[in-house]
């Protein structure tokens, strides 16, 4: 046993050096930054070999899907080559929170930093996790591009809390990366156990704390195949329906030393959108023409930027046609057009008497307890989960459901119905010039009962409705709001009307305080966008109720977007605790004790409230001195508490100038 154990051994740790032998040479190819499309693949501008010990150049052997990467001093190891792995796939951001199974890895980020900056991810250090999820989620939401999370072990995974649900919930790709505790304690490999901890933070299956919410989770147990098991990996994070993906590795493994290799990358791309089979599209397109009251319900097809313009299209094509949102995650369907219902969450009474309803990228497009459609209504489900497999209870009734891409479906649509010389006969029809003219009559009335419900004079005090108007009147029409007012929320989409696509992003999923990172990434992204030339300047503006924002570490996202300088608007609402544990329990006892309980009975107050202006003062950092920040002009953050109209204007006057143009942070503590 003994022997065999030495030639085990041995073999382990040729395998591990290979990086070191003499007369291995490698290709030099330049690692292409991410540009417009998900991990594009470019052609190579080099091919300067050289040998591992400087000696004569040898030819390089050919790998089965696989081209060698760019060289660099020193040792490669299986950290690195992780990095490397992300840049190669167009990942271009790390939000990292590194822990004592990291070693391999920040001597991997270090040596990245110093050797290649400009092809290396940027590190943005998180002081919480789930600051650091939520950042890539919001990322994810403007791009539809991945980025990394780093975690530690057990406790930081844990840690990921709240923001793993979002992001799988949300359909937001984002790729993390743990570590795991050192198989081994006795020195007998690099990586090894050396610290109290490592017999602590072994937990029996690591990848089962998040395996639930996750499109894919696997751990790399040889640095041999890193990249691919990466690629795989990212392939299942950006291949419909999106979401986190999890890979782990212990310390042994992300120690190894390796050959320099890259992937091909055109050859991991992510599953390609999905169409229409042709009858689905005559079937889908002749009931919502020949309804009386065809209704088309939504959620998530505005992720896609392309989408809204799109179902405008459908709702041009078919006079008296309505459009409702339902998730709020984002802006999928012009406010300012005649056929909008609006955003509620799923309550809306538009589905009772709706004739043919199409469900396009939805998960609760009504609550069957409340407002279920009429019997006899035809229904059609078109989705890229339209099972809903992560959703144990879900029996939304449909007569036709398939796999599809909300923009793929549609361009079938409108295409259909344009050529179709019965269908485009049938639309001729007066009866339908008369539902487009009853719809607009509708539509304005209901924008004068919206108008009609602010009160604006100077010592008025703020409430949704007014804050909603002051914000849309005061903001420039390119600002990006990223939502997360849950009781509030719906009042504000009627008074901010969101109409461009990307303008209002929601979370879509229930774990609060996920504004907190998601609007820093959702800058982030918004300026990478700008840097490529794609996008104009555009302010975020983050409205978060005070329940959402104490409940995911706002004191780290404050100093995280003071020190990479990432600015944004927040517009707190203070209205002294949660509100919907209250709404909740009144819907199930609508003559219970709750009826007459204060919020302290009820355990819902936070009274006596935080002062959140300061709060943001002084979590984003105090390098300048220990004066006020309202004395220091030079200070990055700024926080201002308002209680009135004339408060509030004369703040928003203050927070486009410094957001905008001198690129600070401000936050706003409405106190309503």
């Amino acid at each position: 046993m003994a022997v065999w154990s030495f030639f085990a051994r041995a073999l382990r740790s040729s395998a591990i050096n290979t990086a070191h032998r003499p007369n291995r040479s490698r290709t030099l190819l330049p690692l292409v930054p991410f540009t417009s499309s998900y991990r594009q693949a470019l052609p190579f501008t080099s091919t300067a070999t050289f040998s591992a010990n400087k000696q004569t150049p040898s030819p390089v052997s050919p790998r089965a899907s696989m081209a060698t990467s760019q060289s660099t001093s020193g040792s490669y190891t299986t950290a690195f080559a992780l990095f490397e792995a992300l840049w190669e796939a167009g990942i271009t951001a790390c939000f990292v929170n590194v822990g004592s199974d990291h070693p391999s890895i920040i001597e991997a980020i270090v040596k990245g930093k110093r050797e290649r900056p400009d092809s290396w991810p940027r590190m943005i250090t998180c002081p919480s996790e789930v600051t650091a999820i939520s950042m890539a989620d919001g990322y994810a939401r403007v791009t539809g591009r991945p980025q990394a999370v780093l975690v530690h072990v057990d406790v930081g995974t844990q840690a990921l809390g709240q923001g793993i649900h979002n992001a799988s919930v949300g359909r937001a790709p984002v790729f993390i990366f743990a570590g795991l505790c050192p198989y081994t304690e006795s020195g007998e490999l690099p990586g090894s156990r050396t610290e109290y901890m490592h017999w602590l933070q072994e937990a029996p299956d690591q990848k089962a704390i998040v395996r639930q919410y996750c499109r894919y989770t696997g751990e790399v147990r040889t640095g041999l195949n890193i990249k691919q098991t990466i690629g795989r990996a990212l392939q299942f994070a950006s291949s419909t329906p999106k979401g986190p993906v999890y890979v782990a590795s212990a310390r042994e493994v992300l120690a190894q030393e390796i050959q320099p290799y890259s992937l091909e990358q055109d050859q991991w791309v992510p599953i390609g959108p999905s169409a229409l089979p042709a009858d689905a599209v005559q079937n889908i397109s002749n009931a919502l023409v020949q309804a009386e009251r065809p209704l088309i319900i939504t959620g998530y097809s505005g992720r896609d930027r392309r989408t809204p313009e799109l179902l405008v299209a459908l709702a041009d094509l078919i006079p008296g046609i309505r459009v409702h949102d339902t998730g709020g995650s984002d802006m999928c369907f012009p406010f300012s057009h005649i056929a909008s219902e609006g955003f509620r969450l799923s309550s809306d009474d538009c589905t009772k008497d709706a004739d043919a309803i199409l469900l396009l990228d939805c998960d609760v497009p009504w609550l069957p307890s409340r407002n279920p459609p009429q019997k006899g209504a035809k229904i059609y489900h078109v989705d890229c989960d339209p099972l809903n497999q992560q959703i144990p209870v879900s029996f939304f009734p449909a007569h036709g459901r398939w796999k599809a891409e909300s923009f793929t479906a549609l361009t079938q649509l409108v295409d259909h119905i344009k050529s179709d010389e019965v269908l485009t006969k049938t639309l001729q029809d007066p009866k339908y010039a008369a539902r487009r003219d009853a719809r607009a009559e509708i539509h304005n009335a209901r924008l004068v009962n919206i108008a009609s419900q602010p009160r604006l004079g100077d010592q008025e005090l703020l409430n949704a409705h007014n804050i909603g108007m002051l914000l849309k009147n005061s903001l420039p029409d390119s600002t990006t709001f990223v939502v997360e007012a849950v009781t509030a929320s719906q009042i504000l989409f009627d008074q901010l009307q969101p109409s461009q696509p990307g303008s209002w992003i929601n979370c879509g999923g229930t774990g609060i305080g996920w504004s907190n990172g998601a609007a820093l990434g959702v800058k982030m992204a918004l300026e990478d966008l700008e840097k490529e030339g794609g996008n104009k300047p555009s302010l975020v503006c983050q409205i978060v109720g005070d329940g959402s924002f104490m409940c995911a570490a706002p004191s780290t996202a404050l100093w995280v977007a003071s020190k990479y300088k990432i600015p944004i608007l927040t517009i707190l609402l203070n209205n002294g605790g949660w509100k919907a544990p209250r709404n909740s329990t009144e819907l199930v006892y609508p003559s219970g004790l709750n009826k007459s309980a204060s919020d302290e009975e009820i355990n819902i107050s936070f009274r006596p409230t935080p002062n959140y202006a300061a709060l943001a003062e002084a979590a984003a950092g105090s390098e300048l001195g220990w004066e006020p920040t309202s004395e220091n002009a030079d200070a990055w953050m700024k926080g201002v508490r308002v209680r009135t109209v004339a408060d509030f204007s004369g703040a928003l006057q203050q927070a486009t100038s410094r957001v905008i143009k001198e690129k600070k942070g401000m936050l706003l503590e409405v106190l309503m």
